[in-house]
């Protein structure tokens, strides 16, 4: 994935997040936004969203976002996150010697 796909969402999107799309309204605001990307992807506020590369119209003082343009960049930065793994770390047993 290169540099400006993860920072534009020019990507595309995988079957069942284009099926989720065609029942969501073409243009959301920021916190409608943030909560549909919550639902479908993983958790994120609406003033996250102030931070992505996204086009906004002003319209009533509400920043209105397209909703696949905010898909495509939320689904680019999940494919780009690192998996991690979890779990403790097993270290040598420390033995304390009474006194």
């Amino acid at each position: 994935m290169s540099k400006r796909e993860l920072s534009h969402g020019t990507g595309e999107l995988p079957d069942y997040l284009v099926e989720i799309l065609s029942d969501l309204p073409l243009n959301v605001d920021r916190r409608n936004g943030a909560v549909q990307v919550s639902r479908y992807l993983f958790p994120v506020s609406y003033r996250t969203l102030e931070a992505w590369p996204l086009p906004a119209r002003h319209v009533n003082g509400k920043a209105i976002i397209p909703t696949r343009k905010l898909f495509e960049v939320a689904y680019a930065k999940l494919n780009a996150a690192p998996i991690v793994m979890g779990g403790r770390r097993v270290g040598p047993v420390r033995r304390i010697e009474p006194a």
